[in-house]
């Protein structure tokens, strides 16, 4: 009798939630399948990398600004990262060694050669360059009262990816 009421209770609470727009997995599926698609013609998996960590990005700033919190705002890019890069890992495994060699004796943390998935080191860096660009269209609005030009946050957006490409797809080879 009481699983019954427990069951009722948590199918009523389900019920009266509110719809809301999270990340989709169709946007994760189309992104993965972009990155096979851009693997299997020959791009590099780190410049694939910081394509999707511009895209997941860019999707958590678009839906947590919507929610008018700055505590949401970093919820919603910190969880569309995850929900978008973790699962394109997986499609597009390569790595690449950094030796990180600076002091103290062979094997300690300064000391050792490490292992880094190109995907994962983009997209971190690809997502740094979305939040560069984001602040900078920002800026420039405050600071002008109305933007440069129609679309500049998506023109920033692009510039700043490809220059983060190039410097990541050098830093990876």
């Amino acid at each position: 009798m009481l699983t019954l009421r427990l069951l009722l209770l948590v199918v009523v609470a389900a019920a009266s939630v509110p719809a809301v727009m999270a990340h989709c997995p169709l946007c994760t599926a189309a992104v993965g399948s972009a990155a096979v698609a851009a693997r299997y013609f020959g791009v590099d998996a780190s410049v694939i990398g910081v394509m999707v960590g511009g895209f997941a990005v860019s999707t958590g700033l678009w839906l947590g600004l919507k929610l008018k919190k700055w505590y949401f705002v970093a919820l919603a890019v910190a969880a569309s990262f995850a929900l978008t890069v973790i699962p394109v890992m997986a499609l597009v495994p390569d790595d690449f060694y950094f030796p990180l060699l600076v002091s103290g004796e062979p094997g300690s943390v300064l000391q050792r050669v490490y292992w880094l998935n190109k995907l994962l080191v983009g997209s971190f860096a690809g997502g740094i360059g979305a939040l560069a660009a984001y602040a900078a269209h920002i800026r420039i609005k405050a600071a002008r009262g109305k933007v440069l030009f129609p679309f500049q946050g998506t023109a920033l957006t692009f510039v700043s990816m490809l220059a983060v490409a190039g410097v990541v797809y050098l830093f990876t080879r």
